[in-house]
């Protein structure tokens, strides 16, 4: 946001001083405890290394600026938040790091996460953009992981969230200025895209996003990211109370503002920075891990309606066959019964004589019957 988060005057001096001597001895020894539980938190940030937004925060550092007048004594301090976008280099806003309008000399300080690993590092300033309130910062030292920036827009309504580190929370925590300069986990705040505007607050031709993920003084510079955990736009304004034409003071609601990731990218090429970028929309890991199931079932059932395809296949074939054997035997069947009755009809079939004549059957002499009329005439003699 354009306030930068400010603290008291009376603990500037002594946060500068932290930072001084952090030069030296990053910010004071830390005690064995804590590099253990340090070193503790790297391996769990390995074990949880597929988390899109873990892997956000590890790349998510405080940006701390001190400003000091001609005899050395700061005079301001703000911080504020920013983001790796190559190794050793970090986006924030300009408006974090040009100081106060009394100040003779700046110095500007990078804070990692606590999961990336490393303490507070000096920062130099290597280019800025007025207009869209930009600023690159080298930081050698620095191990945060370089953020993917989306070459795709979201649609209005995605899921998007806000990192950074606003002072409103170390004030409610009542942190130290000790604790506020160790690595700490940035503050995540959800919301939605509510609005793509081509104008930014003030009338720039600047193209920027309208949002509802909360953000406050200290989230300046911070990363808007998608589901997937890739840049979409650098958080820089958000609406303050307002003084209405009837005297009342109105506090807006929901007016957070981004700086849109085309710019940024368009800043990091002008600064020949190599960074990386994600084509295509986002999808979650929780959607990508469906979609590989999806496709996984689809190539079993694939496989399965294969496998059917050729028992079906089979089982055709052992039809025909069995269609053609039935066939087969049914003609085999045929021919033997007509070879069975051609047998019985040349066993039932008369036999010839030897030498060839045919028996013809005689029949037997009829015997001589005595005639009476000889009879007759015999007796009359």
């Amino acid at each position: 946001m354009r306030d930068a988060s400010r603290l008291a005057r009376s603990g500037a001096g002594a946060l500068a001083l932290a930072v001084a001597l952090g030069l030296a001895a990053p910010l004071g020894a830390q005690p064995p405890a804590d590099h253990k539980a340090q070193t503790d938190r790297q391996s769990q940030a390995i074990a949880v290394s597929t988390d899109p937004l873990h892997e956000a925060e590890r790349s998510v550092v405080r940006v701390v600026t001190i400003s000091l007048d001609a005899v050395g004594q700061p005079v301001s301090l703000e911080t504020g938040s920013g983001f790796a976008v190559a190794p050793g280099l970090v986006v924030t806003n300009r408006h974090m790091v040009v100081g106060a309008p009394q100040a003779v000399e700046i110095e500007t300080f990078i804070i990692p996460e606590r999961d990336a690993g490393g303490q507070a590092q000096r920062a130099l300033v290597k280019q800025t953009w007025v207009d869209a309130d930009l600023a690159l910062l080298a930081a050698p030292g620095v191990a945060s992981p370089p953020m993917v920036i989306a070459e795709a827009q979201p649609g209005k309504e995605a899921t998007v969230r806000a990192l950074g580190y606003p002072g409103v929370t170390d004030e409610v925590r009542k942190l130290p200025l000790t604790e506020i300069l160790r690595p700490q986990e940035p503050y995540v705040t959800p919301g939605s895209i509510a609005l793509f505007s081509a104008v930014a607050p003030g009338g720039a031709r600047i193209d920027t996003i309208f949002h509802t993920a909360p953000i406050n003084p200290g989230n300046s510079g911070g990363p808007l990211i998608d589901a997937c955990g890739r840049v979409i736009g650098v958080n820089t304004w958000g609406a303050g109370e307002q003084m209405g034409d009837d005297g009342q003071m109105t506090t807006p609601q929901g007016q957070f503002i981004a700086t849109q990731a085309s710019v940024l990218a368009r800043f990091l090429t002008d600064a020949d920075v190599k960074a990386s970028f994600g084509a295509g929309p986002c999808v979650p890991a929780s959607v990508q891990v469906l979609q590989d199931r999806l496709k996984s079932d689809e190539t079993a059932i694939a496989g399965e309606k294969d496998q059917l395809t050729r028992v079906e296949t089979e089982l055709q074939g052992a039809e025909v066959k069995e269609r053609q054997t039935s066939v087969a035997l049914s003609i085999v069947a045929a021919g033997l019964g007509a070879l069975i009755v051609a047998l019985i009809a040349l066993r039932l079939r008369p036999r010839r004589r030897r030498g060839g004549a045919a028996s013809t059957p005689v029949a037997p002499a009829p015997t001589p019957t005595p005639n009476a009329d000889a009879a007759s005439v015999e007796t009359v003699s």
